[in-house]
């Protein structure tokens, strides 16, 4: 694959391109010059200009305090990619660690090994600590998200992925209407994978792997605050009313088990808006019986 073909995109949150994982091992991965859109959704602007040479990226820069996640920035990217001729748009955040091995195996793909029904491209993905699997996973009814074995190449079962790391074909994307803004942050990766196997479209696994930083892994409470909780929860919540009546209550139930663990927490806020969520859920299945 030509380098050329591929759109980048990396979204910051408070966090700058000298602190980013993810630049730094970019860095150490192309050595020439290379176009690099910069999302960023802190508060305040931390770069003056618009565009402007970072080591060896030529860095378009946008700025949205007013943080309106991964989906706008994904969409203006897709915009970008299609005004550039770009036929691969590659998602990026701060906290991905890249590997040189991973960078090869794209360059390396050719055309005969993906066919033109391929319109994703995904890296297996580990936890920066602990090494625990992200991607690939299984997306089952009810939100159940479990990583699974799978060889590297086309994949023929249902499968997701995360963001980070992963390419999407650009006129794909576009033929979808580009990403939803139902979901901003969470569960955006698993709707647009969702959309590639409903569409009947494949999904190429790489064999080489990256590493993830994820809030969610470790100590939950410590990691993710009560107003991150509620917004995963909602982007949850929207996924599974897309899939009807047997996903919601399998996610209902799923929700009954999750708080029987957050009692445990020191924070009982945490159970109170699962809690919430429940019956809110109940609710709902009322208007499918």
């Amino acid at each position: 694959m030509n380098l050329k073909d591929i759109f980048i995109v990396l979204v910051l949150y408070k966090t700058s391109l000298e602190d980013s994982k993810t630049i730094q091992t970019l860095l150490s991965i192309l050595e020439d010059n290379t176009n690099l859109m910069v999302f960023d959704n802190s508060p305040i602007s931390q770069y003056s200009s618009s565009k402007f040479q970072f080591y060896n990226f030529t860095v378009n820069y946008y700025h949205d305090g007013s943080n309106p996640g991964l989906s706008h920035a994904y969409n203006l990217a897709l915009t970008k990619a299609g005004q550039t001729n770009s036929k691969w748009l590659l998602l990026l955040d701060q906290d991905t660690t890249l590997t040189v091995e991973y960078a090869k195996e794209i360059v390396s793909l050719q055309k005969n090994e993906m066919s033109k029904n391929v319109v994703a491209i995904m890296p297996r993905v580990v936890s920066l600590l602990g090494d625990k699997i992200i991607a690939p996973t299984k997306m089952s009814l009810g939100g159940i998200c479990r990583p699974i074995s799978a060889a590297s190449g086309i994949v023929k079962k249902r499968i997701s992925g995360i963001n980070s790391g992963t390419l999407l074909n650009v006129s794909f994307m576009n033929s979808i209407n580009g990403f939803s803004t139902n979901y901003s942050l969470d569960m955006l990766d698993h709707w647009y994978f969702r959309e590639i196997m409903n569409n009947e479209k494949d999904v190429y696994l790489l064999q080489s792997s990256i590493k993830q930083d994820l809030s969610i892994y470790g100590n939950f409470e410590e990691n993710v605050s009560l107003s991150r909780y509620q917004q995963l929860l909602n982007a949850e919540s929207n996924f599974i009313k897309e899939e009807g009546f047997l996903s919601l209550l399998l996610f209902k139930l799923r929700l009954v088990s999750r708080i029987l663990k957050q009692i445990s927490y020191k924070n009982k806020e945490y159970y109170k808006i699962t809690l919430t969520e429940v019956f809110s859920f109940s609710k709902r299945t009322k208007q499918f019986s």
